[in-house]
């Protein structure tokens, strides 16, 4: 039968072949999930120097298990109106705002739940001409819905010395 090849040779390099392609694939799939995190952060930080409450509020789930903790609250904000509210109250005073990323976001991803944690400096104007700087630790918690990361929690703390 001079058609047939005798592949008994290749099994091992067969098997090779595709382990290899499984792990290169799932690296770039956790990859494009770290990626696509970062890309959250970066696309809700934007938003926030924006000051634009509809940029803000695209990013984030509408239902009643997010939660919001901003640099002076005095209580967890709950709930999809709760947040939208605290977030409305603490931006009605800014004229600019620029937030720099200065350590991270460090990602962590499990299944459709990421993490992020990072420090930002914060500049900011008020209305009032008033202006301040500070650093500020972020804790997100995003879940992937319908191929999108949302956030479901944020939490800033006023970070001295940065």
């Amino acid at each position: 039968m001079p058609n047939r090849i005798d592949i008994s040779g290749m099994k091992g390099l067969l098997v090779v072949v595709l382990a290899t392609a499984c792990v290169l694939a799932t690296d770039s799939y956790a990859g494009s999930d770290e990626d696509a995190v970062k890309a959250a952060v970066a696309a809700y930080n934007a938003a926030v120097d924006s000051l634009d409450p509809a940029k803000i509020e695209a990013l984030w789930v509408h239902d009643d298990t997010v939660t919001d903790f901003e640099p002076g609250d005095k209580t967890i904000a709950f709930g999809w109106d709760g947040v939208k509210k605290n977030l409305e109250e603490h931006f009605q005073y800014d004229a600019e705002l620029k937030n720099t990323q200065v350590d991270g976001p460090h990602i962590q991803i499990k299944g459709d739940v990421a993490r992020s944690v990072g420090i930002s400096r914060a500049k900011m104007l008020l209305k009032n001409g008033a202006s301040g700087s500070g650093g500020i630790l972020e804790n997100d918690v995003f879940e992937r819905r319908d191929g999108a990361w949302l956030l479901v929690s944020h939490s800033a703390d006023a970070v001295p010395g940065v």
